[in-house]
C-alpha cells in the first residue's frame, strides 16, 4: 500500500478564519509551552518528558483557569503538535537536527486530524467536516481515491488549505515494461525528449524579477518592526507564493501528460545541490565569476527539476510504470548512432557534429537518445522477483556529491549564463 495526498483550498467564511486562526495559535502555544517546560526541567536537572508527559501537561493547561481558553480547541491537533514536537526533539538528540525553537507569529503548526473518524469528506458537494468547524467548502480539483487517512489544515499566506492523505493499493510494473522516453533536462530548454519534441521552460522566477526587485525594495526601506514593513513582507510573500504556483500547476501538467503516454521513462540522475553551489569560495580562496554563476544557479532552481523527478515519479508509479535515473555523465558528448565520446561532439550548446560518423542532430535530443538506451540497460539489469521489482535500500551517500553532467560553456558570459 502507498500514501498520496490530496490538497485542496478551503473557501472559508470570515466567521471560520476566525476560528482557525484561534485554533492554529492554541496549537503554537502549546508548542512554545512544550519547550519552555521542557528548558526548565532540563535546567532543574531534570530528565526528557516524552509524548505522553507532554499530553498530561496539556490536560492540566486546558483545565487550568488562566487557559481554560484551550478547551476551545479541537483536542487532536493539541496533541500532534505534541508529537511532532517529541519527534523535533529526537532528531535533536540523534544529531540530526537542531533545538526546537519556539514558534511566533504567523509560524503556527496547522491543525492535524490523525484518525479517519474525526473528519468527513463530501465529493458530491465538494466539502470537508472538520471537529469544531463544521462542513467547510474546498476547491476539489479532482476526486479523491482511496481509503482516507488523516488531514491536515494548513495557511499559506492569507489562504487556508486541506491535504487528505489517502491509502492506495500499488500498482507493480509489469515485467515486459521497458522505458520509451528519455528526457534531458536544461535550462535553455527545460527538457528535450528522445522521441524528437522540445519543452520550453516556463521561467516563473524569471519573469517576475522586475516585480520582485520592487517588493524587495519597498521591504528594504520600512523601518524593521513597523506595521507597513509587515505588509510590504505580506507583499512579497504573496508574489513568491504565486511563482511558486505557477510553475507548480505547469509542471504537474507536463508531467501528467507524460506520464499519461509513457509509463516507464529514463531521466538523468542530476545533483541539483552540486550544480547549483554557490561558488564564493572563502576568504582565503574567493571564487572566480561569482555573479554569472549566481545566475545559472537561479536558472537552475527556477526549472524545479526535483520537483519534476517527484512528480513523475509517483506519476509512473500509480500508472503502473517507473522511473529509470541514469548517471548524466558525458550524455552530451556520445553520438547515440556510433556511440563516439569526444568533447568535440559538442563545441556549442545547441548544436551535436559527430567527428567519428558525422552524425548532426539538436544536441539536447541527441543526449535524451543516450539517456534512453541508459535506462534500457539499467532497466533490463534491474534485480527482479516473480516478475516484480525489488525494492532496495538506497545507497548511503554524503551530503553533496559532485556533479557530473557534462556541457559545454561559450565564451560569452552571457552564453555561459544559459548553459546548465
Amino acid at each position: 500500500m502507498s500514501i498520496k495526498a490530496y490538497r485542496f483550498q478551503l473557501r472559508t467564511r470570515p466567521g471560520v478564519e476566525r476560528l482557525l486562526r484561534r485554533f492554529t495559535g492554541s496549537c503554537r502555544w502549546a508548542w512554545n509551552a512544550a519547550i519552555a517546560e521542557q528548558r526548565r526541567r532540563r535546567e532543574a536537572g531534570e530528565k526528557f518528558s516524552p509524548y505522553a508527559a507532554m499530553c498530561r501537561w496539556l490536560t492540566e493547561w486546558r483545565h487550568a483557569p488562566e487557559t481554560a481558553w484551550l478547551a476551545q480547541a479541537p483536542i487532536h491537533p493539541l496533541q500532534q503538535t505534541l508529537r511532532r514536537l517529541e519527534a523535533a526533539y529526537q532528531r535533536f538528540f540523534a544529531g540530526r537536527g537542531g533545538y526546537p525553537k519556539f514558534k511566533r507569529r504567523g509560524q503556527e503548526p496547522g491543525l492535524r486530524f490523525p484518525d479517519p473518524k474525526q473528519f468527513a469528506l463530501d465529493q458530491g458537494n465538494a466539502r470537508v467536516k472538520l471537529p469544531k468547524l463544521g462542513w467547510l467548502r474546498m476547491r476539489q480539483s479532482q476526486a479523491v481515491v482511496g481509503e482516507l487517512r488523516n488531514a491536515t489544515v494548513t495557511a499559506e499566506r492569507g489562504k487556508w488549505f486541506v491535504s487528505l492523505q489517502v491509502e492506495q493499493p500499488d500498482v507493480l510494473p509489469s515485467a515486459e515494461l521497458m522505458p520509451t522516453l528519455g528526457i534531458d533536462l536544461g535550462v535553455a530548454l527545460f527538457a528535450a525528449l528522445s522521441d524528437g519534441r522540445t519543452v520550453e521552460p516556463l521561467d516563473a522566477l524569471k519573469q517576475q524579477q522586475r516585480r520582485l526587485k520592487h517588493a524587495q525594495r519597498a521591504v528594504s526601506r520600512k523601518v524593521k518592526g513597523s506595521r507597513n514593513r509587515r505588509k510590504a513582507v505580506d507583499r512579497l510573500g504573496r508574489l513568491h507564493a504565486r511563482i511558486a504556483a505557477q510553475r507548480n500547476d505547469w509542471l504537474h501538467k507536463l508531467t501528467t501528460e507524460l506520464a499519461d503516454q509513457h509509463p516507464a521513462i529514463a531521466i538523468e540522475e542530476l545533483k541539483v545541490a552540486a550544480m547549483s553551489a554557490s561558488a564564493a569560495g572563502t576568504a582565503d580562496a574567493p571564487g572566480q565569476r561569482v555573479r554569472q554563476k549566481a545566475g545559472l544557479n537561479r536558472a537552475i532552481l527556477d526549472q524545479g527539476w526535483a520537483e519534476f523527478r517527484r512528480q513523475l515519479e509517483y506519476k509512473c508509479a500509480a500508472r503502473g510504470g517507473a522511473v529509470v535515473a541514469v548517471n548524466p555523465a558525458y550524455t552530451s558528448q556520445t553520438c547515440s548512432r556510433c556511440g563516439c565520446v569526444d568533447a568535440g561532439n559538442r563545441t556549442a550548446q545547441a548544436i551535436f557534429a559527430c567527428l567519428a560518423c558525422g552524425h548532426a542532430e539538436n544536441a539536447d535530443v541527441n543526449a535524451a537518445h543516450n539517456i534512453l538506451a541508459a535506462g534500457r540497460a539499467v532497466w533490463a539489469a534491474r534485480p527482479t522477483a516473480c516478475g516484480a521489482e525489488v525494492s532496495r535500500a538506497s545507497p548511503a551517500r554524503g551530503r553533496r556529491a559532485a556533479a557530473v553532467k557534462q556541457e559545454p560553456t561559450e565564451a560569452t558570459p552571457a552564453a555561459a549564463a544559459e548553459a546548465r
